[in-house]
């Protein structure tokens, strides 16, 4: 297995590259980008030279330079070019959603763009069935929820758009 490895490190660096960038496009975080270009340099690499350790320490240095160096510019030029902009559970936060199962300060069940999410009433007071209610917070998986938007920064309900 190590002589195949050896004698094909090309196809070795060519496969890492292609499931690094892979696993990129499911994380977006740059960190499998830049191992992935790290492996394009290896790969690079194993056409000049037969040394396995050679191309594996170029590909590890490559890769710590690469995420330490490059990968905090291209996320703040990406952060910088969309801000603003809120993601995951944070984007939830105001939504309205509807109650299913009755919410009390203990459970409860909402409909929150189409799932089924478990919440918690943020006054206290039990929200029967059918009441429009907003997100207020993000508890894990639980939606603290009231009857009123959730205000802004500035104390104002936000307004959000009905789909």
């Amino acid at each position: 297995m190590w002589e195949w490895l050896v004698e094909n490190a090309w196809l070795f660096w060519l496969l890492a590259m292609i499931v690094l960038a892979a696993i990129e496009m499911l994380t977006l975080d740059f960190v499998f980008l830049m191992m992935s270009a790290a492996s394009l340099l290896a790969f690079g690499l194993s056409w000049v030279t037969d040394n396995f350790v050679i191309q594996v320490v170029a590909f590890a240095l490559a890769a710590v330079l690469l995420i330490f160096l490059v990968r905090p510019i291209a996320v703040r030029r990406i952060n910088r070019s969309t801000p603003g902009t809120v993601s995951n559970a944070a984007r939830l936060i105001g939504l309205p959603c509807q109650v299913l199962d009755p919410v009390t300060a203990r459970s409860g069940l909402v409909r929150l763009e189409g799932d089924t999410w478990s919440a918690r009433s943020v006054t206290g007071e039990q929200l029967p069935v059918g009441t429009d209610v907003y997100v207020h917070e993000i508890e894990g998986a639980t939606v603290l929820v009231a009857p009123h938007p959730a205000p802004t920064a500035d104390g104002r309900p936000e307004p959000r758009p009905s789909f």
